[in-house]
């Protein structure tokens, strides 16, 4: 499970994420990601390492159309969590650098997907949003 500080929950975090830019599309998901502020003050905005550090927040959508039933649809909510989770523990940081939220939106074909593939897919795309 996600930490607490990494969770994306409020409707309005989702809406304000989604509003953003398309990050990464794939067979599995589409990424959608907020860029982070920069930090008030000239001083502070000109030197990245003055930056505060915030987590990013991370939320998942999976509609009724991917599956009529919640299990299914929570079993893939799961696998794609605990995915982020592992990058997050492999990579031993909590941030996406530039982004202070990002959504995963998964497609049908997730359903079928295997553990790796999805892995795969999901470094590739962290790793592409990467400035």
């Amino acid at each position: 499970m996600l930490p607490k500080p990494n969770r994306l929950k409020a409707k309005g975090e989702f809406k304000r994420t989604l509003a953003g830019r398309r990050l990464c599309g794939n067979q599995f998901f589409v990424l959608y990601g907020l860029a982070a502020l920069p930090v008030a003050g000239s001083f502070a905005a000109n030197q990245p390492e003055k930056r505060v550090k915030r987590p990013t927040r991370v939320g998942f959508i999976v509609s009724k159309k991917i599956h009529k039933r919640a299990t299914k649809r929570n079993h893939i909510r799961r696998r794609l969590r605990e995915l982020v989770r592992a990058h997050f523990q492999q990579t031993e940081t909590t941030t996406v650098e530039g982004y202070r939220a990002l959504v995963f939106i998964a497609r049908p074909e997730a359903l079928g997907a295997g553990f790796q593939d999805l892995k795969h897919k999901m470094e590739r795309c962290l790793q592409s949003i990467r400035p």
